[in-house]
C-alpha cells in the first residue's frame, strides 16, 4: 500500500510542476501582447488561493493526526478491557471459567490477526467474521455462567466487563473508516494544482522560471499530502501502529 502513497507523491509532484511551467508559458504570452503589469487586479486573487491552499493543508493535517490519536487511545482502551474482562473471569463458578478464559484467548487471537491481516482484504473480513463469532460464544457463555454464579453482583461484574470490551471493538472498526471526505482530499489537490499555476505566472516576470523555486514548492505540498496520507492509513503507511499493539500482545500472553 505504502507503493500506491509513493505513486501519488510522484503525480501530485510531477503535475504541480507541470502547472507552474504552463503557468510561466501562459504568464510570458500575456505581457506579450498586454502592456499592463502582469500582477494587476490579480495579487488579491493569488493571495486568497494561496491562503485557502494554506487553510486547507493545516484543517487536514489537523485532522488526520487527530484521527491517528485516536487510534491509539482506542488500542490501549481495549488492552484495558482485555484484562479486566479476563481477571473477572475468576468471579464465576469453576467449572465454567476455564472454558470462557479458553473462548477469550481465542478472541484476543484473533483481534490481533485481524490487525495483522488488514492488508489482506479477503483474510480480513474472514478474521472479522470470525471474532465476531467468538463475541457471541462468549457472551452466550457468560449470560449463561452469571446465571448459575451463586452472587448476582459478581456476575453483573463479569457482563458489564465483557460489555466494555465488545464496544471497544466496535469503536476500533468505526475508527478504522473514519477518514477525512474524499471531497477534501481532492479540493486540495485542485488547489495545490491551481497555485502552481499561479506560481509560474508570477515568476514570468523573468524569461526563464526558477526550477529551483519550482521543485521546492512542488515537493514541500507533495511531501505534506504523502505525509496525511499516511496519518490517514496508518497501517498502510510508515505511521504503523504495532508498537502499540504490542500491549495487545503482552496482554495476552499474561492470559494463562
Amino acid at each position: 500500500m505504502n507503493v500506491v502513497f509513493f505513486g501519488v507523491l510522484a503525480l501530485l509532484f510531477l503535475a504541480m510542476v507541470a502547472m507552474q511551467i504552463a503557468g510561466h508559458r501562459y504568464g510570458l504570452h500575456r505581457a506579450d501582447g498586454d502592456s499592463a503589469p502582469s500582477s494587476e487586479g490579480t495579487a488579491a486573487v493569488e493571495a486568497t488561493l494561496f491562503a485557502m491552499l494554506g487553510l486547507l493543508v493545516a484543517f487536514t493535517f489537523s485532522g488526520a493526526d487527530t484521527r491517528l490519536d485516536a487510534r491509539r487511545k482506542l488500542i490501549v482502551e481495549e488492552t484495558n478491557a482485555v484484562g479486566t474482562a479476563y481477571l473477572r473471569l475468576d468471579l464465576l463458578r469453576a467449572e465454567d471459567e476455564p472454558i470462557l478464559q479458553d473462548e477469550m484467548r481465542r478472541y484476543v487471537d484473533s483481534r490481533l490477526a485481524f490487525y495483522d491481516q488488514l492488508l489482506d482484504f479477503r483474510a480480513a473480513r474472514a478474521e472479522r467474521a470470525r471474532s465476531d463469532r467468538l463475541q457471541q460464544e462468549i457472551w452466550t457463555h457468560a449470560v449463561a455462567a452469571s446465571a448459575r454464579a451463586g452472587d448476582s453482583r459478581a456476575a453483573l461484574l463479569v457482563l458489564q466487563s465483557l460489555n466494555a470490551l465488545f464496544d471497544v471493538a466496535t469503536e476500533r472498526y468505526a475508527a478504522l473508516r473514519t477518514h477525512v471526505p474524499m471531497a477534501i482530499f481532492v479540493l486540495l489537490i485542485v488547489m495545490a494544482l491551481a497555485c502552481s499555476f499561479f506560481a509560474g505566472i508570477g515568476m514570468a516576470r523573468r524569461q526563464h522560471p526558477s526550477y529551483l523555486h519550482m521543485v521546492i514548492f512542488a515537493g514541500v505540498l507533495a511531501v505534506t499530502a504523502y505525509v496525511i496520507l499516511n496519518l490517514e492509513f496508518p497501517r498502510a503507511g510508515f505511521g504503523h501502529l504495532h508498537a502499540l499493539d504490542a500491549f495487545l500482545r503482552e496482554q495476552r500472553a499474561s492470559m494463562r
